[in-house]
């Protein structure tokens, strides 16, 4: 049988409907495909217990929000569980990972807030526009803090972060904050009331070593030594010691940039300096969790996700130390998380040594200074901690019985004043009193005997003497 010839428009017809019908195939199995795959996510996020924290991310996750029709009408239950959605979904960490070799391939060297930077680093993007403000009242809070305790030594430090120390890293036109200004700034505004130690060039003519990780956030041990080696002096430590001991305590370390990022292909080593001929020993009081123990390291952490909480179980509100140096050196610490693995080189120079984190400290500084005869305090922040930071100012200030003490004096030291000027103002009237009276006396008794004299004078003149009438 011969096959019927298609004139042109009923061949294209018949393409357009094989190629119509191709296309509903490929929508059709797209569409199973898609809804197999939501009923898989639906499944996991129905049937699947939900997960309170994240380890990569190093957060808490959002949770299922209770339904109510105000929180409906609101639109707040449906943000709530966009958010529940988002973080409960299923291989979460997976998709983050394939999303940034994603964008690396397109040639994208940011993620969430990280740079993505040569030999595997990734580094903290600095704050670009912190609140001024809050910054100079943190200063100012430190300033008169110095001033109120001008008889300890008192000496403050800030850290510059990877990303402005270790330009030859962050990616080709990466722009970074100029942390010199930030620091610039502090010691202008404090420097004269304390001793202020720039560790700008210290850790500049380092950064070639590995002086901060490349997963995280933090300097090294490493970079921590070196800070020592240009701080001890400031802090009146004589000849410390020059030898460690380094003991690797990991070598899978993934930071809180590795989390915050996506990106897992870089790990860390944990380095702890261990001084040589010094003595190490030391009691180490966890204030608010009522523990001690005989170490500064916590080697749970090392079993966990962040383990650079090796170095006391990460951040606390206060930790006491205590040694046995003879020598009565007390150090005082105010800090953030920069601190932890730098107090273990301080240690064997201190009788005891109390570390506050004033992001969870809520008691009055001033008693605590007294009680525990200080002798040093010194201020270690990394700068973009500082410049976001705004709880260092409210554990600086004075105490409400320090104030009404003060206030109290200055208002009998106004009493006494008072009291001292209204007597002399007394003593001046009855002074002013006594002569006046003494004055008038006088001038009474002298316009008397004046009075007097003048009759005289005239009983003289008018009456014929004796003498006289003789003549």
């Amino acid at each position: 049988m011969k096959k019927k010839q298609l004139t042109r428009e009923e061949e294209l017809k018949r393409r357009r409907r094989i190629l119509r019908e191709r296309s509903a195939k490929i929508y059709f199995k797209i569409t199973l495909i898609f809804l197999l795959f939501m009923a898989v996510a639906c499944g996991f996020l129905i049937f699947q217990p939900d997960r309170e924290y994240s380890e990569s991310e190093n957060r808490m996750l959002a949770q299922k929000p209770e339904f109510s029709l105000t929180s409906l009408a609101s639109g707040k239950f449906m943000t709530d569980m966009e958010d529940y959605v988002t973080d409960q979904f299923f291989f979460r960490d997976q998709w983050i990972s394939l999303k940034v070799l994603e964008d690396m391939t397109l040639g994208k060297r940011e993620s969430n807030g990280v740079y993505i930077g040569k030999k595997g680093y990734l580094m903290q993007i600095p704050e670009n526009n912190p609140d001024m403000d809050a910054v100079q009242n943190t200063l100012e809070s430190i300033r008169d803090f110095a001033q109120r305790n001008k008889d300890i030594n008192t000496v403050m430090s800030l850290v510059p972060n990877a990303a402005y120390i270790s330009t030859q890293l962050i990616p080709a036109n990466a722009p970074v904050r100029d942390q010199s200004q930030d620091i610039s700034l502090a010691e202008d505004t404090v420097g004269s009331f304390l001793t202020f130690v720039d560790l700008t060039d210290t850790m500049s003519s380092h950064k070639d070593e590995a002086i901060y990780y490349k997963t995280d956030h933090h300097w090294t041990s490493l970079g921590a030594r070196y800070a020592f080696d240009t701080l001890y002096s400031a802090l009146g430590i004589q000849d410390p010691a020059q030898d460690y001991t380094v003991y690797p305590v990991t070598h899978t370390f993934s930071g809180t940039l590795a989390s915050k990022s996506g990106y897992n292909r870089s790990q860390d080593t944990i380095d702890i300096y261990v001084p040589q001929d010094v003595n190490t020993e030391c009691v180490v009081n966890y204030v608010e969790e009522g523990e001690k123990t005989a170490s500064m390291y916590e080697s749970s952490a090392l079993d966990q996700k962040d383990q650079y909480e090796v170095f006391f179980g990460g951040n606390h509100s206060r930790i006491d130390i205590s040694t046995p140096l003879e020598e009565n050196k007390n150090l005082l610490i105010f800090k953030d998380s920069y601190a932890n693995c730098l107090i273990p080189f301080l240690q064997p120079y201190f009788r005891s040594i109390i570390v506050i984190d004033p992001r969870y400290y809520y008691d009055d500084v001033d008693s605590l200074i007294t009680d525990n005869n200080i002798t040093d305090i010194l201020f270690l922040y990394n700068v973009d901690t500082f410049m976001t930071d705004t709880s260092l100012a409210d554990v600086l200030e004075p105490s409400a019985e320090e104030d009404s003490g003060q206030s109290l004096a200055e208002d009998l030291q106004n009493q006494e004043d008072g009291q001292t000027d209204s007597g002399t103002s007394q003593d001046a009237q009855a002074e002013n009193s006594q002569t006046d009276s003494s004055d008038s006396e006088e001038a009474q008794t002298q316009d008397s005997q004046t009075d007097n004299g003048t009759s005289q004078d005239g009983q003289t003149t008018d009456a014929p003497s004796e003498d006289g009438a003789d003549l």
